[in-house]
This record gives structure tokens, sequence and C-alpha cells, in this order.
């Protein structure tokens, strides 16, 4: 149970001792910031409570709870931009049926922040009181934005970012990463052991962190690199080749599942349902992911900036692109106030990635905030 999970200690323990001692709680809320496995966690959670050997992972009850297919182990995704009440509504009407076969009944709910009001309001009567088998792992990013009534009713485990250290050591253990690089990786990372991965896997392939920090570099210092692009259009090129590399892996990957489903299936009323549910599901992980992208490679962007704003205080000791320090004390043009404010701008289209906008216009316009805080200087 958790064996892939790096960090979170103390979540961990308390599980494991809940489960052991049979205090669980009617309702968990697992909180904290993007990027800690905390769905995942759900899940071999959700694992452990209806598998009888307790979540071992490698017995064939395990795989069927992991594969979708346990009766008694419910996964409820937001369909779209939002949990509707039409999901909720055949898991209150649920919650009488006893177990099918293992001790307790468990739904997962991952982006609890996305439950729409009436959905949220359905919920919370079976949250409250529920029967005594049935266990609710609810999941979210943004504890402020879930609904207080149903924070009131859970037990918030909260989930932390992992230290450098533990960024680090996890890189050159598990994906084999130069300690040099993954100490870098690691500062970048601040504590998110997904985002860590996915820096880790670029270092090791297409190295587009060194594509990006090369058009950032330019376009701070308002050049042009040697090959003559525009860096705001270069570093948005970059990042839509990277967004059609996802697209297309994940279509490749929905053809499969699809395929499987085609020979799992008989009944075309079964299988169309699952189709569906397979497509919706894959068009959602691909807003996800390439949200994610786009916020990576913001953060790349931030990440120089901050080192620039550093180099120029004085502070080149605490840099996040570490293995770039030559470039970065070359590259300092600007007083700190001047990074200062294009930090502040970076900040304001962060939070604009995280809604459903355009990315491409979001940071056109940042660029175009950038040459006016240029101008300015």
């Amino acid at each position: 149970m958790f064996a892939g999970i790096p960090g979170q200690a103390q979540p961990k323990a308390f599980f494991a001792r809940a489960i052991r001692d049979g205090s669980l709680s009617h309702a968990y809320l697992l909180s904290g910031p993007e990027g800690l496995a905390k769905t995942e966690f759900a899940r071999d959670l959700g694992v452990a409570l209806v598998a009888p050997c307790g979540g071992c992972g490698d017995c064939p009850e395990c795989e069927r709870a992991r594969s979708g297919a346990h009766p008694d182990l419910h996964l409820v995704e937001r369909e779209g931009d939002l949990i509707r009440i039409d999901q909720i509504e055949p898991v209150v009407s649920d919650l009488s049926l006893k177990p099918f076969s293992a001790a307790r009944r468990v739904w997962v709910i991952p982006e609890v922040e996305y439950l729409h009001p009436a959905a949220a309001n359905k919920l919370l009567k079976s949250i409250e009181e529920p029967p005594s088998y049935v266990v609710f792992i609810l999941v979210t990013d943004r504890l402020e934005r879930v609904l207080p009534t149903i924070v009131s009713r859970c037990q918030v485990v909260e989930f932390r970012p992992l230290s450098d250290t533990e960024v680090s050591a996890y890189l050159v253990e598990r994906l084999h990463a130069e300690p040099a690089v993954a100490a870098a990786l690691a500062r970048l990372s601040l504590g998110s052991i997904e985002r860590a991965t996915r820096l880790a896997e670029d270092a090791a392939g297409p190295r587009r962190r060194d594509e990006f920090l090369r058009h950032v570099a330019a376009l701070v210092a308002a050049s042009r690199p040697s090959d003559g692009l525009e860096p705001g259009a270069a570093f948005i090129g970059v990042l839509e080749r990277q967004q059609a590399e996802i697209a297309a892996a994940l279509e490749e990957d929905l053809k499969r599942r699809l395929a499987g489903l085609e020979r799992q299936f008989q009944d075309k009323r079964d299988l169309d349902w699952y189709v569906k549910q397979t497509e919706g599901r894959a068009k959602r992980e691909e807003s996800r992911r390439r949200r994610l992208a786009a916020q990576d490679a913001l953060d790349l962007l931030v990440s120089w900036v901050r080192d620039l704003w550093v180099v120029a205080s004085g502070a080149s000791d605490v840099l996040w692109n570490s293995d770039h320090r030559d470039a970065l004390v070359e590259a300092v043009v600007a007083t700190p106030e001047h990074y200062a404010r294009l930090l502040g701008v970076a900040a304001k289209t962060r939070k604009d990635l995280y809604l459903n906008i355009d990315q491409r216009l979001a940071l056109q316009a940042m660029f175009a905030r950038f040459e006016e805080v240029s101008i300015s200087a």
C-alpha cells in the first residue's frame, strides 16, 4: 500500500494505523497542493479498504480493484467543468446496498472543489450520516474552494510538499537522474513529485526545459536568439508542439482502450456506456495535461526571472536553475525591482492558466506586459 508514492510519511502512517486498529472514519478529505499524488493515494487507500489482503498490490483482488472492476470501489470523476448532480444521485441511491464482496463500500471523489452546489448539497447528508460500511475519500488541490459544510463533515488529512532532499533522492533512485541534475530539478519542482517526474522525463528525452529557458532568456533581455525567432512566439511554439504530442499519445492510448472494450463487451448497450465513459475520461485527461504543460512552461519562465532577481540581489547561492549558474550571472542586465515587476505579471498569468481560458492568448498578453515593464524601466 502506497509503495509507489514518495514522501507523505504522516498520511501513510495515519491510514496504516487506522486500518490496523479498525478506527476508520466515515469520510476523509485529502488536501494539499497539486502534484503530490493525492488521487493516486486515495485510489491505493480505496484498494486497501476493499481487498481482503489490505492492499498488497500483487494479488488478483488488488488488481481487480485497481482496474475499476471491483463492485465495492467506485470512482466519481467530473464530467466537463463540474461534478454534477446526476453523477451524485446514483451514489446516494446506492448507499443502502450492502457490500457485494468486501467489508466496506468505498467512493473516491477527486477534484471535489468542482462539485456543483446542488451536487454538493445532495452529497452532504450522505457524508454526514452514511451507513457504517461506507467510506468516502474526497480529494482537493484547493481546500478554500470546497463547500465549508463538506469540509466540516470530513476528517481533513493534509499533504505537504516534499523537501528538496526527498525529491532529489526519488529522482536519483527511481528515475536514475544524475545527482546534480536531480538537485536542480528538485528545487524547480517546489515539492511536487509529479512535476519533478515530468522535469526528469524531459531531461532524459526532449529537453524542452532548455528550449524554454533559451527563449525566456532572450525575452527578458529584449533580444532575439541566433535563429532570429521572436522569443515569445518561439516559447509558445515549444509549448504547442508539446501539447500536440500529448494529444497524439492520448489518442493512441484511447484507441487501445476502445479496442479492449470491444473485445470485453458483447452487449451493445454496455459497450456504448463504457465507450462514452472512456472517451470522456480521455478528453478530460488531455485537458488536464495540456493545462499542466502550460503551467510547467510558465513556471520555468518564473524560475528564470526569479533567479535573475536573486543574482541581481547578490544572492546567487540559492538559485533554482543551479545547473545554469554561469548563464544567469551573465544574463543580469537590470535591477532587482525590474525582475520583481516581471514576476508580478507572471503570477497573474499563473492564476489565469488555472482557469478555463485560452492559453495562447494568456501567454501573449503576459509577453506584451513584459514589454511594457521593460519600456517603463
